[in-house]
């Protein structure tokens, strides 16, 4: 099982922006010097004061100091993105990083979103599937056969040359999809794309993703398009470490105190938190269930930086090992 690091906060001063963002560039630094296969990044706009709100941007600075992980988008929302420049951004960050990364599309689960770029509610799964229809033509585009014409919500037009740079990975980057639902996780197998999917409990993982690997055996892709699409699915939790179970169980019901809504998490019993035993053990079910990546939102606080790195140096060095064994 790979470890991704998700980089997702909230920040309430805004005179400390900056040392948030010098923060969270540390956490992936050290995250891929540490053996972390993959970083992630996430997109809120204008939600509680999201820490980077840009991924694509953010994505492109981290990608020239990283030596070793993988990037991913988790998730990009098309809808909220003109079709040419997100195909554009998604290769440059594949080009510097040189093709580690994914790209996952979402619809997203905020209206504040879609309403901060002018998108109509009703019409966010139509948005959504436009968007990405038009970003996937952009993608599959030569500039061969004459000219291609795209639509995509209130934005359309022409290209007569294919759009450059083009990706590191050939024929685009890895892309999966973000999802919960059956439909959706059946279209992402369809597609030959890596599930990402947030799911409580390792019972439950286990299930939904047997039935999605069983759909993507299914699906007559290449070995090599079905060995990617499971190399990179897995889920999302929040994590914290401590030294015992009760000290950490009673860090993280501060730590929702203060942030009481959470992306991924609201409380300690939806997130994996615990001493790195307890956190070990968690670690080995969800493996067993099949989960290929944990992504992995450590609870980060600019205001308690001490108990943050003390919990990312417990995973680091007693977690992680223990799972390697």
């Amino acid at each position: 099982m790979k470890f991704c690091m998700h980089l997702s906060t909230r920040i309430q001063d805004k005179g400390k922006e900056l040392s948030l963002l010098n923060c969270l560039t540390d956490l992936a630094l050290d995250a891929d010097a540490s053996g972390f296969g993959a970083i992630s990044l996430t997109e809120h706009h204008l939600h509680e004061n999201q820490g980077y709100q840009n991924s694509l941007l953010f994505a492109c600075a981290l990608a020239p100091r990283l030596k070793n992980a993988t990037l991913i988008l988790s998730t990009v929302n098309p809808a909220l993105h003109h079709p040419v420049r997100l195909v554009e951004s998604c290769n440059l960050i594949d080009q510097l990083n040189g093709g580690r990364f994914v790209v996952v599309f979402g619809s997203g689960f905020k209206d504040t979103d879609l309403i901060a770029f002018g998108r109509d509610l009703e019409q966010r799964n139509r948005l959504f599937e436009e968007g990405l229809q038009a970003a996937l033509d952009i993608w599959a585009y030569d500039g061969k056969g004459g000219p291609l014409e795209y639509v995509a919500g209130a934005d359309r037009g022409t290209l007569a040359t294919a759009v450059n740079p083009s990706s590191f990975r050939k024929p685009r980057p890895i892309m999966g999809r973000g999802t919960m639902n059956q439909a959706a996780i059946a279209d992402c197998a369809a597609r030959g794309w890596p599930l990402f999917t947030a799911i409580k409990d390792a019972a439950t993982a286990r299930d939904v993703l047997a039935k999605y690997y069983a759909l993507l055996d299914a699906s007559g892709h290449d070995a090599e398009t079905v060995a990617t699409a499971k190399e990179w699915s897995g889920l999302g939790k929040a994590l914290h470490v401590a030294e015992t179970d009760a000290q950490a169980r009673s860090e993280a019901e501060a730590f929702f105190i203060k942030n009481p809504t959470g992306a991924i998490a609201r409380n300690p019993d939806d997130m994996i938190c615990g001493s790195p035993e307890t956190v070990t053990r968690k670690m080995r079910e969800f493996a067993a269930a099949g989960v290929s990546v944990m992504t992995s939102a450590f609870l980060i606080d600019i205001d308690n930086l001490p108990q943050l790195h003390r919990s990312v140096r417990l995973f680091k060095e007693q977690v992680m090992p223990a799972m390697a064994s």
